[in-house]
């Protein structure tokens, strides 16, 4: 007869066959699903009969990927049952009534692949094989030989530390370095990310402050990784230091971030406007838009930071500087979107030793973008040619015919006053289903052209600056509900006051 050290040899071989050469984390078959409560383990006999050790010791701790050795000995002849109880609570057969005799040690080597957590190794060692029901039986209440093996069995036990790789993960936070006024507050961003720059939703940040206080000391990171805090500077002045960490967990490294904050004399309140102050972009279109800073006299403040954000889209840019007139400008870019979706773009001035901090949120919508074929559903109003030419009725219009202000040599009607207009009449023939009036105008920075449909303002939208291409169209998208049937009424006027509007063409599509 073969030695118990061949015959385990051999049923090891049989394992790697099958696939099951390393441990129940790397193996492919989950025995069934149980979690192993921590007390019922502590309470499984550790017999004289059956031995179980691991190379590196009782809790030993093992990163994902190392090997790890098993070693079990017995002391007289029998089959042996080695089980896994994984930390997810997937349970693996390991051994599956590998005949042993006594004096002789057997092995088993794996590979730890996850997941993180404590591992627990039981060895059952009965004189006979053990049927299935009897060992998930075992698997469930291992702690209860007695009752499912009659006494004739023996239990060992050990247990280790599983230990994920961890991801590497940057945390920041902005203002770092700042300056408040006694007794203000300030808001701080905190930006949470892996180390090739993916954001981490959903994950908690701790903050402290040496003085003064924050509004909460757990936030939670949103789709972009970050997550904002509003901190209240004491009475009294000095440096202040701020701090949020991530603690970290079993697949992703702790970080952690620092600002210091300059207390000093109350700074002085500034402006900060943006342009436009509202909007609509079409579905993965751009706008530009541009903050003006000013002190509470209106002087430009010039050579200032500014940090931008947007709720969804992207920017060109996420911090910029304020020129010699207190401008800065970055670029809008909107996503593909099959509805209207609202837009948040946020600008932050961290403020200075002379200057209070400031935040502006500029709302907007990004919306689909819809085709209207030009067809004989279209009334117009053109005062691009050498004559007005139109297809409406009762036209009425005041301003200032003006030219150069597009690609072409074309004329605008300039409308510089509320007393300017275009006003006409149209009739559809019924009642529209939905329609869509495009306007070719632009006009002075910050201008605005306002929509009046049947006496129903449809909206007030921002013009754009420069030269007027053919393809430079501002649409409004109108339902329905504005038509009235019969004689429809279409009037644009001015909506910003002392800014100049230049239209050159006006359309209604069905």
């Amino acid at each position: 007869m073969k030695s118990v050290f061949g015959k385990t040899l051999v049923a090891l071989f049989l394992v790697m066959l099958l696939g099951m050469n390393s441990l129940g984390f790397a193996q492919p078959r989950v025995f069934l699903r149980f979690n192993l409560n921590p007390q019922i383990y502590i309470s499984i006999p550790r017999s004289p009969q059956v031995t179980l050790s691991i190379d590196r010791g009782e809790g030993a701790n093992y990163f994902v990927g190392d090997r790890v050795l098993i070693t079990y000995r017995t002391t007289r002849e029998g089959y042996v049952n080695l089980i896994d109880y994984l930390p997810d609570g997937d349970v693996r057969i390991l051994l599956r009534n590998v005949q042993v005799q006594g004096g002789v040690t057997g092995e088993y080597s794996g590979i730890v692949s996850g997941p993180g957590g404590t591992e627990r190794l039981v060895i059952l060692f009965t004189p006979n094989p053990v049927d299935g029901m009897k060992l998930e039986d075992f698997v469930q209440a291992p702690h209860q030989g007695d009752r499912i093996f009659a006494g004739r069995y023996a239990t060992d036990r050990v247990s280790f530390n599983v230990i994920a790789r961890l991801q590497s993960t940057a945390l920041t936070i902005e203002p770092s370095v700042v300056t408040v006024g006694t007794s203000r507050s300030l808001v701080f961003t905190a930006t949470l990310q892996t180390s090739d720059g993916r954001a981490l939703e959903g994950q908690e940040l701790l903050w402290s402050v040496s003085d003064g206080r924050v509004s909460s000391a757990r936030t939670v990171t949103d789709l972009q990784g970050q997550s904002r805090n509003t901190f209240y500077a004491p009475s009294f002045t000095g440096t202040v230091t701020l701090q949020v960490s991530f603690a970290g967990d079993v697949r992703l490294a702790p970080a952690q971030a620092t600002a210091t904050i300059e207390v000093g004399l109350r700074p002085s309140p500034v402006e900060l406007t943006v342009t436009p102050s509202s909007f609509t972009v079409d579905s993965g279109g751009s706008l530009k838009l541009t903050a003006l800073l000013r002190d509470q006299n209106g002087r430009p403040i010039p050579s200032q930071v500014l940090r931008w954000t947007a709720s969804t889209g992207s920017l060109n840019t996420r911090s910029t500087t304020t020129d010699s007139s207190g401008k800065a400008s970055v670029t809008y870019y909107a996503p593909a979107v099959e509805e209207v979706t609202p837009v948040d773009i946020t600008v932050d001035f961290p403020g200075t030793k002379q200057f209070d901090p400031a935040s502006l949120v500029v709302s907007g919508e990004v919306a689909p973008v819809i085709t209207y074929a030009l067809s004989s559903t279209l009334f117009y109003v053109d005062f691009g040619g050498d004559k007005i030419r139109h297809n409406g009725d009762n036209l009425r219009y005041t301003g200032n015919l003006v030219t150069g202000f597009g690609v072409n040599e074309t004329s605008f009607l300039e409308m510089r006053t509320r007393n300017d207009m275009v006003d006409f009449t149209f009739s559809p023939g019924g009642l529209p289903v939905r329609g869509c009036i495009l306007l070719w105008v632009q006009g002075d920075p910050g201008a605005r052209v306002r929509v009046i449909l049947n006496g129903k303002r449809l909206g007030a939208f921002p013009v754009g600056e420069g030269t007027l291409s053919p393809e430079g169209e501002q649409r409004v998208v109108v339902s329905q509900n504005d038509f009235v049937e019969g004689t429809n009424r279409l009037r644009i006027e001015v909506d910003a006051p002392n800014r100049s509007i230049r239209l050159q063409k006006v359309a209604i599509v069905f």
